[in-house]
């Protein structure tokens, strides 16, 4: 087919996706009022989702089976505060004679409102009742959900679109034609990176606020969102991580990252100054403090990352909830950052074993900046190789990454120690298109990206979804229920480790059949396994978006109360709990989830092509990864917007 008729075929799918949803809607339907008996309960309602028809009537009848809660409806002016014994107060609004708009609440026994508005729309508890108060949430889904339908069937839309646009043989590789060195465009920022003290002033704002978490964490209140170390740890942080650091900056936290740099400090004797020795010490121009030995070869990968990074979120509402277990792991990451860099040389501990620094490899491969040689051929040609073994301007790579080689970001943590070694002057940071790095290398990197995005999947569930069940099994510190924690623990790990990867597999081997089976398995694996980066980073960020909009009140709360104890540095401690646009919410997340398949099967057609021969082939071999993509993506979006 040529691309005309493709791209006219392509036009008219999207009418068609966009105008069925509206014409698939349920018969006729007579208004009805729905009665209620509503409970609330540590942490979740009863019922957990309540599905109307628009227009209907909802009457609920509110009672609390232990502490005071609260019940906020997004997109509906209702809010109310429900006690013990069927007693509820509602939250109303009047004006005075002067055109003032005044706040106050009704004792009342029932909460009556009009579903007037479709779509999925969440209802919280606004009155803090315990460690997974943020949590505590429901739903309320009004048919006909025609956003959640228009949703799924653009999803179906995007794939049949690509896989067709594919076929006809568009270029991808015209995806990578440019590059901008941002040095050579802003000479401040060269200036800057070729400073000494460049590193050490970034890192040390985060050092000051890294300590000020751990007090916090184990001296400041134990309620989560009166407490600055999860409230800055892993609302904000952990929200500006996924959405701007990496999708933009690949590994540029590793730069600023305050964790290791005592230890690699410690390690060089010296804050800022280079300490060169004319005669190399083991291949290195530098001799650091401690044994000076290589990490072992065979553990050079990141499978325990990957291990460490399953501990990690096996605990991971806990985590996310309880100050003093984010401090306890801050104090065991400092203390083997410290220990480590005096037994072995460079970065062990970013390259090898840092739960976070896995998947910040392997997402930052899609990101839009890298780190590179502005020509390959001077660096061939330069004999000294100052960027690797260090310069009397620069320490040897802590990365252990020569950049006259380097075509990927995995391993490059952007300390810019090779911008100051380099006597050519010969490096740049390159702003470039989204996913241009196609290559992963190996099935740890793989596999890393598969648990990446069930765990993505995982706390979708278990912190955005209305089951208080699940909250309960893996919230086991509280709960005391070690059975069901096991349960869920088991689950969890089956899915991330044995479900999905099989599925992958399957999907892998399929597509190395229909390619014609002349390429080994493991080749098509490691490409279409590259459809989940782009797709995880943007399930990512749709998981984090309600974490900041309606939470951004603690955020500024935390600002002048950092440690829980009364403060009111900046006037900002009382301020109120106010979502920003919550009802927006799900559609945002819709869009976020079709643009990851969108950005992920492109990307993965682009690194498909580059092993296989003929488009034929490549468009063959990615019908099943495809629809596997398209499988996972209507779970997100059932999730988000069903």
């Amino acid at each position: 087919m040529s691309k005309k008729k493709a791209l006219s075929a392509i036009l008219l799918g999207l009418a068609v996706a966009v105008a069925a949803p509206l014409f698939l809607v349920h018969e006729a339907h007579e208004v009805r009022t729905h009665e209620i008996e509503f409970t609330a309960k540590k942490y979740g309602y009863s019922p957990a989702r309540i599905i109307v028809n628009r227009g209907d009537t909802v009457v609920l009848r509110p009672t609390s089976l232990d502490v005071t809660h609260g019940f906020l409806l997004d997109g509906y002016d209702v809010e109310a505060v429900i006690k013990q014994q069927g007693l509820a107060y509602l939250k109303y609004t009047w004006t005075d004679d002067e055109g003032k708009a005044h706040t106050d609440w009704d004792k009342v026994r029932e909460v009556e409102f009009t579903a007037d508005k479709s779509g999925k729309f969440t209802f919280r508890c606004t009155q803090t009742c315990g460690n997974l108060h943020p949590f505590m949430t429901g739903e309320l889904i009004v048919q006909d959900n025609t956003p959640y339908h228009v949703a799924v069937s653009l999803s179906v839309w995007l794939t049949l679109s690509l896989l067709l646009w594919a076929h006809t043989g568009s270029d991808s590789e015209i995806h990578r034609a440019w590059r901008v060195n941002l040095l050579e465009a802003v000479p401040l920022l060269k200036r800057a990176v070729k400073a000494r003290s460049f590193q050490f002033l970034v890192i040390v704002p985060n050092l000051v606020f890294f300590y000020l978490f751990m007090l916090s964490g184990l001296w400041g209140s134990p309620v989560g969102n009166r407490n600055i170390a999860i409230i800055f740890v892993w609302i904000l942080w952990w929200t500006l991580l996924k959405a701007l650091m990496l999708p933009f900056g690949g590994r540029v936290w590793c730069l600023m990252c305050p964790l290791p740099a005592p230890g690699e400090w410690l390690s060089r004797k010296a804050l800022t100054a280079v300490r060169y020795l004319n005669k190399p010490l083991r291949g290195l121009h530098h001799r650091f403090l401690g044994l000076n030995m290589d990490w072992p070869k065979k553990l050079r990968n990141i499978w325990l990352q990957n291990a460490l990074f399953l501990v990690l979120i096996s605990f991971g509402i806990i985590l996310l909830t309880r100050p003093v277990a984010t401090a306890i792991v801050f104090l065991v990451i400092l203390a083997a950052t410290l220990a480590l860099p005096l037994i072995f040389r460079n970065r062990t501990f970013c390259l090898y074993l840092c739960p976070i620094g896995g998947f910040l490899g392997t997402y930052s491969m899609a990101a839009c900046t890298e780190l590179r040689a502005i020509d390959p051929k001077v660096c061939r040609n330069h004999k000294d190789k100052c960027c690797l073994v260090g310069g009397e301007g620069g320490w040897a790579c802590p990365w252990g990454e020569y950049v006259g080689n380097m075509d990927r970001n995995n391993n490059c943590g952007l300390c810019t120690e090779c911008i100051k070694s380099c006597p050519e002057d010969n490096v740049g940071v390159f702003l470039r298109p989204f996913g241009s790095d196609l290559n992963l290398r190996s099935f740890d990197e793989v596999f890393n990206v598969l648990i990446m995005l069930m765990v993505a999947l995982v706390f979708s569930v278990t912190m955005l979804g209305p089951w208080d069940s699940i909250k309960q099994a893996a919230n086991v510190t509280e709960s005391r229920q070690v059975f069901l924690f096991l349960t869920y623990l088991g689950v969890v790990l089956g899915l991330t480790v044995v479900v999905f990867p099989s599925m992958f597999l399957l999907a892998s081997k399929a597509a190395q059949i229909l390619a014609g089976g002349r390429v080994m398995c493991r080749d098509i694996a490691l490409r279409v396994a590259y459809i989940f980066i782009p797709l995880g980073m943007f399930v990512w960020v749709a998981f984090s978006l309600p974490q900041v909009m309606i939470n951004y009140s603690y955020i500024l709360s935390v600002l002048s109360d950092p440690l829980g104890l009364g403060w009111d540095l900046f006037g900002t401690a009382a301020y109120p709990f106010k979502p920003f646009h919550p009802e927006t919410i799900p559609i945002l997340q819709g869009v976020l989830v079709l643009a990851g398949l969108f950005f992920g099967l492109n990307r993965g057609f682009a690194s498909l092509s580059a092993l296989l021969t003929s488009r034929r082939e490549t468009t063959r071999a990615m019908v099943i990864p495809s629809v596997l993509a398209l499988v996972v993506v209507n779970v997100f979006l059932k999730l988000y917007m069903g």
